[in-house]
């Protein structure tokens, strides 16, 4: 029984799309991978680690993957219920033009996404889940998508040693088992073994980010899964997120999205595709 269903969302000359929902439980790596072709994994939820060529970063609604054909790696799921994923695969006669020269170093891996690229995820996505948009429309917002993440700064945007890196993972993946914990540097940093000052500093280095930022991150993304889930009680969605109230939340979305959580929510479900399929015309 296999333990991940696959969906082709969209295929074209330019590019396919597909959804990825896994079920897999937690464990270790898997079997040794390669035959795919280039493609860039966006999360929807959930979190799963990448090993290629000795290094190990671990995908998540806030951090993209970046496979290249040819490449050798495997999989493993250090968190417990599963992930879900979108992929974005260029025809192989465009993927220079697209994702751009292949870098041998293991730092173009990872890229940071932010809440507004997650947002545009999400509105791309639940456009073609249902089958809505139009095809020009959609090769040209994932291809704006994809290059936007590909051109920020890699997650690892600093030289730093094996420790280094596996503590600032060793982070990364308490945050993404709960996000919605409100435990202070002190707490974290007695988690994975070191002093919290030094977390910090190895953490911003590692990723570009503070731990209270990339937390921030990962909180939106879950916001986003539950609006387009139809959530309805903004108030308990802040409290279940670990917001200190909800105009907290409010603002936090508002600032990092660029509208609020209510016109998410709107554009997000599967009865406002129309508006969805407007703004993405628009390149919100």
């Amino acid at each position: 029984m296999s333990l991940a269903d696959v969906t082709v969302l969209f295929d074209g000359p330019l590019l396919r799309i597909t959804g990825i929902d896994c079920r897999h439980p937690r464990g270790g790596c898997g079997c040794e991978r390669g035959e795919e072709r280039t493609h860039l994994a966006l999360l929807r939820r959930g979190g799963f680690g990448y090993h290629l060529r000795g290094a190990v970063h671990v995908g998540d609604p806030a951090t993209a993957l970046l496979y290249r054909a040819g490449d050798s790696y495997r999989i493993s799921h250090p968190f417990d219920g599963g992930d879900a994923c979108t992929c974005f695969e260029p025809a192989p006669e465009h993927e220079q033009e697209l994702f751009g020269r292949r870098l041998r170093g293991h730092g173009d891996a990872a890229r940071a996404i932010t809440p507004a690229g997650q947002y545009r995820h999400r509105a791309l996505h639940a456009a073609l889940a249902c089958g809505e948009g139009d095809r020009l429309v959609i090769e040209e917002s994932a291809s704006a998508l994809c290059q936007d993440i590909l051109q920020g700064e890699p997650v690892l945007a600093a030289p730093l040693s094996a420790a280094a890196r596996q503590l600032a993972r060793r982070a990364q993946e308490a945050l993404l088992a709960d996000p919605a914990q409100d435990a202070g540097l002190a707490v974290l940093a007695a988690r994975v073994g070191c002093s919290p000052f030094h977390l910090a500093r190895v953490f911003r280095r590692a990723h570009g980010t503070s731990l209270a930022g990339y937390r921030t991150r990962l909180r939106l993304a879950i916001a986003l899964e539950r609006l387009a889930q139809g959530a309805d009680d903004l108030a308990a969605l802040a409290c279940e997120l670990g917001f200190s109230h909800h105009s907290h939340f409010g603002a936090a979305f508002r600032r990092h999205v660029g509208l609020t959580p209510a016109a998410a929510r709107a554009r997000l479900r599967p009865d406002a595709l129309a508006k969805t399929n407007r703004h993405l015309r628009a390149g919100i």
